[in-house]
This record gives structure tokens, sequence and C-alpha cells, in this order.
């Protein structure tokens, strides 16, 4: 059967509490740059102007608890000391055969994860 879909994910869609606050976070935390935005209903987040995810606003907003999408990295090192010295409640590296990862905290207490392939 011939796959409905291409193999990459255009973007990513994160509800979140509070807009302006979570968009200052994810371009302070994480070096994305803010793009469209407009703080009623959306923010879009880019890197090297290239749009990566945008944020939206939840109506009834709960946290996810698990992450459901990866950040790739070239130096999980870095990025795990990064968001440690920046205060971001981080977990332990966790190792697999071909990757490695961790997960984070957002401003909303959103579940995130990096990784970095071999």
């Amino acid at each position: 059967m011939n796959a409905i879909i291409k193999k990459d994910i255009i973007g990513v869609m994160l509800y979140v509490n509070d807009l302006k606050r979570a968009g200052e976070w994810y371009c302070n935390s994480l070096g994305f740059s803010m793009g469209d935005f407009d703080f009623n209903d959306f923010v879009e987040l880019t890197i090297d102007g290239q749009y990566v995810m945008h944020l939206f606003k939840a109506e009834s907003y709960e946290p996810i608890e698990r992450a459901v999408f990866t950040f790739n990295t070239n130096d999980i090192s870095e990025a795990h000391r990064s968001l440690t010295d920046k205060g971001i409640e981080t977990s332990n590296f966790t190792h697999y055969g071909d990757h490695s990862g961790f997960t984070f905290k957002d401003c909303d207490r959103n579940t995130l994860m990096i990784c970095q392939y071999k």
C-alpha cells in the first residue's frame, strides 16, 4: 500500500496556557525566534527563519505528561547542560543503541524530549 502522507512532519502544534510567556520561554530557553504571532491566538516559532512549530492558546489547559514528539540536537550533553543551567527541570539521560535523550518541562509543565542520534 502506498502511504497517503510524506515522511516529513511539516509542523508541530502545542497548546499552552499563556502564549506570550510561552513564546518568550521557547525563544530564551531553546533558541527559537518568533515568526508570526498574535498573542490572542497563536505564536509561530522558527529556527534560522524556517517554521518549526506553533503554540496555540488552550481554552481548557492541562499540560501533557509524556512527550509526544522529540527535538533533535547535535550535542545532547550541551543541550542538557544548557537547560539545567537555566533552572529547567530535566530528567537524566536515557541511552539506547542508536541514540540518547532526556525529557524536560516547559514553562507550562508540558513534558518535551530532546534526542541525539548517532
